[in-house]
């Protein structure tokens, strides 16, 4: 289920004498996955175990690992609960609620517990970011040609004016279970948000089965609790892509012990309008792709969906003006990668994101 990715992403899992590594092209940022996992290690009278399940998942990649002295989840539950969030929430699936939703004949549905609590985040995102994060952008992202339907055009603003007089989440409301358009021609799209969600899922679950040490992650997006054995935290290495060199340099290296990490870019993922290149992050209130001079903006907080959804709203921000906005927010912490006036790349973080910083 190709859902809209935001990052590209390559791990390796590093061990002392093997390298393991996967790469797939999706978007401009590259997260490594770094650390010594040994394979096995000694607690009290039990061996720990890394166990690594991983598979397809919305148009990419999903990786789980984590540590315990038994084999407690397994790769059919994690595709059991893939499944059921698809059938949700992908647009790419005929059969999901949300495809439904999104025939112009159909004006309410009734919602599951995961398009629920999705929903109810978005509205919240969507008052915080005044608007800027707006899950009725879907007609924006189909005309612009990076939803469902492929264009490689751009649109003229006569059009994109067209388009936009059914983005709006005004157009939407809430009424028990069901979720209720007041417009006809209204259509959702939560692949801003929905995979962090996916993420935290699948923690929740881990969680719940007894398991206190793992990393989950889908098309980038992360989220871990505990430690590898004899490790500090997980390491994760952000990187960014050498346009002259066409090599990739590691910016930074992070260590995570409880939180998600989360990026949105637009670096390779773009359409050229009037001779620039523009992002495939859109404005709601424009209808227009955002022209900022940030490239990448990696999140770090609490819930891979509260990440997920604050790196989209970001990317419509100036790099000091993400910095600030971040401040004022509650366990939020970024790092930013953007061009100067030179056009040369350069990083800018808030100052809790620099205590992450592996030692």
């Amino acid at each position: 289920m190709p859902w809209q990715t935001l990052v590209k992403i390559q791990a390796f899992i590093f061990n002392s004498s093997a390298v393991m590594g996967l790469n797939r092209e999706i978007c401009c940022i590259f997260f490594f996955i770094i650390g010594a996992l040994g394979l096995q290690a000694q607690t009290g009278s039990k061996e720990l175990s890394k166990i690594r399940l991983e598979g397809p998942a919305q148009g990419t990649q999903f990786h789980v690992t984590y540590f315990a002295s038994d084999s407690l989840v397994r790769r059919s539950e994690i595709d059991s609960i893939l499944k059921v969030i698809d059938l949700s929430m992908s647009i790419y699936r005929k059969d999901s609620k949300i495809s439904l939703f999104n025939q112009d004949s159909v004006m309410q549905i009734e919602m599951d517990k995961h398009m629920a609590h999705v929903i109810a985040a978005s509205f919240r995102y969507n008052k915080l970011s005044k608007g800027q994060f707006d899950i009725t952008i879907a007609p924006l992202v189909n005309l612009w040609g990076f939803g469902i339907k492929k264009s490689a055009v751009a649109p003229d603003s006569a059009t994109v004016y067209a388009a936009k007089q059914f983005v709006g989440m005004h157009y939407l409301k809430v009424k028990r279970k069901q979720l209720i358009k007041k417009k006809q021609g209204v259509k959702i799209d939560v692949n801003g948000i929905a995979q962090g969600y996916t993420v935290d899922v699948l923690a929740d679950y881990l969680g719940h089965k007894g398991i206190s040490n793992y990393m989950v992650e889908v098309g980038g997006e992360i989220r871990t609790s505990g430690t590898p054995p004899g490790q500090k935290g997980f390491s994760i290495g952000i990187v960014q892509p050498d346009e002259s060199k066409q090599e990739d340099i590691m910016t930074a290296v992070v260590q995570l012990k409880t939180g998600a990490l989360t990026t949105a870019g637009s670096f390779e993922k773009f359409i050229k309008y009037k001779d620039k290149k523009m992002g495939h992050h859109i404005n709601p209130v424009t209808g227009f792709p955002y022209t900022t001079s940030v490239l990448s903006v990696t999140v770090y907080t609490r819930t891979a969906m509260d990440a997920d959804a604050l790196d989209n709203y970001f990317m419509g921000m100036e790099p000091t003006e993400i910095i600030a906005k971040a401040k004022k927010m509650k366990d939020v912490e970024v790092f930013v990668i953007y061009k100067n006036k030179n056009q040369a790349i350069q990083t800018i973080y808030s100052e809790g994101f620099g205590k992450l910083f592996k030692n």
